[in-house]
């Protein structure tokens, strides 16, 4: 088994990672989980920060590395950065943005969950649930450099409303972030609909291995996978938390799983390899 999932692991992506530099401790820097990912033959990481860019920090990373491996940035549209901030999508996509994500800890379906004070919160839609017009231009502004939109923390009917937006917006790379997550639950019905549609679906191990809480179940994850596809399907580890494993010791752990699961080489091959090569154009 061992053997396998090292195989696995070449030309393997990591699509969801925390690293250091952040305002949350981290169990490792970018340049360290970069050599890790490397090391292993992996193709490529992009690292994730809830309230700064990464991808000028990612370009110093890969300067460092030396190789063909790749490391990838991105920005999440969260209070820090000003929310719905045209202009720093703009900038970020300038130098080199691969994701472009909806709030996460800013947003409001996060907040309504937790019972936190809305005033702090980023909303994407207005009362009548349209869009707001920064929400537009951003949008435009992805599809024009074919850059990968990521739901984010919103909630599940807000994703599916985004989705029908960014489409008609031209928007062709749409990745659900987390639809498990206990802070999103999309039924299932839902996420067939939306790969049906073309929506691509990230599988992050943190929901299902981290030490405390565990989101969902891995007959869940089963469930989930066998609704949209493996063809529709990335997995991720969304790992870099002090209290989980190296995301490069999770990403094996998950592969595991998936095996244990009885999914194919070739599924998972798709959804760690082929899926997120074709989608980060790496």
């Amino acid at each position: 088994m061992s053997d396998e999932i090292s195989a696995l692991l070449q030309g393997a992506v990591d699509c969801h990672i925390h690293g250091s530099p952040d305002v949350t401790q981290r169990i490792a820097s970018d340049l360290q989980i970069a050599r890790d990912a490397d090391n292993a033959g992996m193709k490529a990481i992009l690292v994730k920060s809830h309230v700064t860019p990464t991808a000028s920090r990612a370009s110093l990373v890969q300067e460092a590395i030396g190789s063909s491996f790749r490391v990838f940035g991105g920005l999440v549209l969260n209070r820090q950065v000003g929310g719905l901030n045209v202009s720093a999508v703009e900038a970020e996509i300038k130098l080199g943005a691969k994701e472009i994500w909806m709030p996460t800890l800013s947003a409001v379906n996060q907040a309504k969950l937790h019972g936190q004070d809305l005033s702090n919160s980023v909303a994407i839609f207005d009362d009548q649930g349209k869009p707001l017009p920064p929400l537009i231009d951003i949008l435009d502004l992805i599809a024009k450099h074919d850059v990968v939109l990521g739901s984010g923390h919103i909630s599940a009917d807000e994703s599916e409303r985004l989705f029908s937006i960014a489409r008609q917006r031209n928007v062709q790379k749409v990745l659900i972030t987390h639809p498990e997550s206990r802070l999103i639950r999309m039924p299932l019905d839902m996420q067939r609909r939306l790969a049906a549609k073309g929506a691509f679906f990230e599988r992050c191990f943190y929901q299902f291995a981290a030490k405390p809480p565990v989101n969902a179940t891995p007959q869940e994850l089963l469930e989930q996978i066998k609704a949209t596809g493996a063809e529709q399907t990335i997995i991720a580890t969304d790992f870099g938390q002090v209290f989980n494993d190296p995301p490069l010791i999770g990403l094996k752990k998950f592969i595991r799983m998936l095996f244990d699961l009885k999914f194919s080489v070739n599924d998972i091959e798709t959804m760690v390899k082929k899926n997120p090569a074709t989608l980060f154009a790496c």
